[in-house]
């Protein structure tokens, strides 16, 4: 009986979570701004593509977006709502909740023993994060990227468990699957390019199977063709943008080792601000003693260092962004001007984090956690967008952390923490776009 009552409570909960999604279609929410770009840049390109792909293609600089055009190709040739604004939000907003259903699949793969309504759970948090649903009711194609980043990380898994064996069809298949997944995400989203670098680095130290690492190399050489055949085209890698934009060229402008370093601070933040309900759960399941024992000795490390580099005015300019930083920075601003403590906190527990997976398993979690924090490390401005949904689908699809299992022992419990927390982010972004500034 009260399993019964706790199925049908949870089913109710995220029943509500998913009326909030598609109420915020139809009130035109616009929690994290920038949606109304869509008719600047999105659709412009889209209606290009059909009207005259070939010199939509030539001329891709003069729609000034520095992604590779093949999400607006399948949007404008694939989607049958491609005709009309209105009907090309409304099916991207479904193809963004069916997003949420294939993490909600994949999780239960992984983690076979939990029950669906759980995996469900789980994956809603997707449905209240205000980048995501930006994306999803304005017709911003991000969101495939996410979703081939989760079929990715399906086949991923599939791939780990024969990886030594001598591969039978299915598990060659699910190599040729993963490697096609992938390449998909990459053309949604460029830096996701981390994933096949830590696909090849795990096949590496993990000692594959020779024809696992050959048909993998085949595979990706067949699916960089059409990529290949773009910058034939352009005569670079990425076609040049108008000289509008204030930092210059794709490579060595807005792409460039030198800003691996000074976005640190920032990345290391977002993985603290969406890794925050996790070490809260953490927190409640094991106790102070054993938490600090886990966090405070790397999470004073951190802080004191990121405070003296804030003395020696090595991170002054973190007080100064008016694109990009996240969520946590411009908090920090509205509670005083050009103030980043808040940031170098979250950062701290960011680092924290990440210090406690590598402890717990370093060849799985330091190949895929490195070059995703290189890649995401290069952009000029580093953006919050970049990173939702990314480091939650991480943590439970990539990561191996002891954290799952703390995440399982009380469920519900971690389910009402963490959607609580993710729902109090929405209604903060809700307000500040919407009533602190128009939006």
């Amino acid at each position: 009986m009260n399993l019964n009552r706790e199925i049908v409570f949870k089913s109710i909960f995220l029943f509500l979570i998913c009326i909030s999604y598609f109420a915020g279609y139809f009130l035109r929410e616009n929690a994290a701004g920038g949606g109304a770009e869509f008719f600047h840049m999105e659709w412009l390109t889209i209606q290009s593509l059909k009207k005259d792909f070939l010199y939509t293609i030539k001329n891709y600089g003069e729609f000034h977006d520095y992604t590779m055009p093949f999400p607006y190709i399948a949007s404008a040739f694939l989607n049958p709502f491609s005709d009309n604004a209105t009907n090309f939000q409304l099916s991207n907003t479904m193809i963004s909740f069916s997003v949420f259903l294939i993490l909600s699949i994949v999780t239960k793969k992984v983690f076979f023993s939990i029950k669906y309504i759980d995996a469900l759970l789980i994956s809603s948090a997707l449905l209240i994060l205000p980048f995501f649903r930006t994306s999803a009711f304005w017709g911003k194609l991000d969101n495939l990227g996410w979703l081939f980043l989760i079929i990715a990380f399906y086949f991923f898994n599939e791939i780990k468990k024969n990886i030594k064996l001598e591969p039978t069809n299915k598990d060659l298949l699910n190599v040729i699957f993963f490697c096609l997944a992938s390449a998909f995400a990459l053309y949604a989203r460029q830096a996701l390019f981390f994933l096949p670098i830590s696909y090849l680095l795990y096949l590496y130290f993990y000692k594959a199977n020779k024809k696992i690492i050959i048909t993998s190399i085949i595979s990706f050489a067949i699916f960089s063709i059409p990529g290949f055949l773009l910058m034939w085209t352009w005569g670079s890698v990425f076609h040049a943008v108008p000289g509008i934009e204030p930092w210059g060229s794709f490579f060595g402008g807005w792409i460039n080792y030198n800003h691996v370093l000074k976005n640190m601070p920032i990345l290391f933040s977002y993985f603290g601000f969406y890794l925050l309900p996790i070490l809260i759960i953490e927190f409640f399941n094991t106790g102070y003693k054993s938490f600090n024992q886990t966090y405070a000795k790397n999470f004073l490390i951190v802080l004191v260092f990121l405070i003296i580099l804030q003395q020696l005015n090595l991170l002054s300019y973190l007080g100064n962004y008016s694109l990009g930083g996240g969520a946590v920075l411009k908090f920090n601003y509205l509670i005083k001007n050009n103030n980043f403590l808040l940031l170098l906190i979250f950062a701290a527990i960011g680092a924290s984090a990440l210090i406690r997976f590598f402890k717990e398993d370093i060849k799985n979690n330091l190949t895929l956690l490195l070059p995703l924090i290189i890649v995401y490390g290069f952009p000029r401005l580093l953006y919050q967008e970049y990173v939702e949904p990314l480091i939650l689908v991480i943590f439970f699809l990539g990561i191996k952390t002891s954290l799952h299992k703390i995440y399982f022992k009380n469920i519900s419990f971690s389910h009402f923490i963490s959607l609580l927390y993710f729902a109090l982010f929405l209604t903060g972004s809700v307000y500040y776009k919407h009533f602190i500034f128009s939006s």
